[in-house]
């Protein structure tokens, strides 16, 4: 009997675990691959042409930020 509460205890705190997990993922902001800005409604990502991960979809203004972040 104390085999299968066991069973029952650990399959609830690893399903505990797997939505606190999914959770945080879910609030994670996304950054972009190219200038490291993170996502918000004035700067929308979409997928890089490269397939490399989240881009900014304006690309002007990415490079722009990237040049930037670069200079001393």
């Amino acid at each position: 009997m104390t085999n299968e509460v066991d069973a029952k205890t650990a399959r609830e705190r690893a399903k505990a675990i797997a939505e606190q997990r999914r959770a945080e993922r879910r609030n994670r902001k996304r950054k972009c691959v190219v200038c490291g800005v993170e996502e918000s409604d004035k700067t929308p990502l979409t997928a890089h042409p490269e397939g490399i991960g989240p881009a900014c979809k304006d690309e002007v203004s990415c490079q722009n930020r990237r040049a930037a972040a670069s200079r001393p």
